[in-house]
């Protein structure tokens, strides 16, 4: 898979996820990001963060992955047992401390920069 096929997947599942529900405008601001934003990543001009990855999953409600699954594929459907949540509460953890120490070095580079 290229880099652009990834881009498209992406573009095409947020676009899906979002029909019905949320205008760009309106999942912009569910997710803390600007109109902007949502329409240079749906149009695959732009590609996101991980914290703006995380951003518009939680506002469309879904799951991470999903974004990523190619429309000719089935969605997955794990089931909950305690073994899977406790794996997505690991990884969860372990996104969201990376999340953590990327602001935190963007903000050392940014108060240094001062």
């Amino acid at each position: 898979m290229t880099k652009e096929e990834l881009c498209q997947i992406f573009s095409y599942n947020i676009k899906k996820y979002r029909q019905g529900r949320f205008t760009q405008e309106a999942l912009a601001e569910e997710a803390g990001l600007s109109p902007q934003q949502i329409n240079g990543i749906e149009g695959g001009r732009k590609f996101v963060s991980t914290d703006s990855l995380l951003k518009i999953a939680t506002a469309l409600d879904i799951e991470v992955y999903q974004l990523f699954i190619p429309q000719d594929k089935k969605t997955i459907i794990i089931e909950e047992t305690p073994e899977n949540e406790r794996i997505r509460a690991q990884l969860t953890d372990e996104i969201v401390e990376q999340i953590r120490l990327s602001v935190n070095k963007s903000l050392d580079k940014v108060k240094n920069k001062k």
